[in-house]
């Protein structure tokens, strides 16, 4: 199957993360990093943390506003990917940063490079029938919602152009009950597993609804995020969006062995 690949490092051009200011270098030695950084983004600012340490996790990011994941369409798992690349990109150039430090970086990113090579060999076999989202949607409806989901499920329309902007899995019309899925996953690489959670994660937007906090809408809030993670391969799927996600951008290869549906 021939398919364009995006390096990673061409990964952070299709994001709009924010102005990203760096704070001073906190309970630091000359083998490890903390630093605090600020975000901002549409008007709002969101505070975040960077940890570098030989000891495993060599690298922890984390941002301490939830609410900055639902300025994105793409996955949560994937915004991270991107914004450690952009501060530790930072962290790196600053000649204050410890040489020590660096090579950890280094060592950090190449090591995440071979893995996004390594999962290009990865394709599972799959069976048509099994892509079949109507019996998808019945199924994870009894085991996960006692069949109280009332909506329909639809492939959604593709172009045949690349995204530049990101790549949104699918959506959930409240008004219509419907639900669409982005006909890209129809695609042999792409697991099941990762077309099951997008449906359920639509789902939950029905089962587990917005409301509005200190006069916003929260949509992914902690009830919804509650539910998404009992779904059965939900590790499995977000990991497998953080290290793919970027083959979604690009038109379905007219040469692969898409599922017919």
């Amino acid at each position: 199957m021939n398919q364009t690949r995006i390096p990673v490092q061409n990964l952070i051009k299709t994001f709009s993360l924010g102005t990203l200011s760096l704070g001073a270098n906190r309970n630091g030695t000359q083998e490890s990093l903390t630093r605090m950084f600020i975000l901002k983004k549409n008007g709002m600012e969101y505070v975040g943390q960077l940890r570098v340490s030989p000891d495993a996790p060599v690298v922890k990011i984390e941002v301490f506003n939830e609410n900055y994941f639902d300025e994105f369409e793409q996955p949560q798992s994937a915004v991270l990917e991107n914004l450690t690349q952009k501060v530790l990109s930072k962290v790196k150039k600053e000649s204050e940063t410890p040489e020590s430090v660096k090579e950890l970086i280094k060592d950090f990113t190449e090591i995440r490079e071979l893995e996004d090579i390594e999962s290009e060999f990865f394709e599972p076999i799959l069976q048509a029938e099994e892509r079949d989202i109507d019996v998808m949607f019945g199924r994870l409806n009894r085991e996960y919602f006692d069949d109280k989901i009332k909506a329909t499920v639809k492939w959604g329309r593709d172009v045949k152009t690349q995204n530049k902007s990101g790549f949104r899995y699918g959506s959930y019309d409240e008004n219509k009950k419907l639900i669409r899925v982005h006909p890209r996953l129809k695609q042999d690489f792409v697991p099941i597993y990762v077309l099951e959670l997008t449906i359920y994660h639509e789902m939950c937007h029905q089962f587990v609804p917005p409301y509005k906090k200190n006069g916003s809408w929260q949509s992914h809030h902690p009830e919804f995020k509650k539910k998404e993670k009992e779904y059965q391969n939900f590790k499995d799927a977000r990991n497998w969006e953080k290290n793919n996600w970027h083959k979604l951008l690009l038109p379905a290869n007219e040469d692969s062995e898409a599922v017919k549906v």
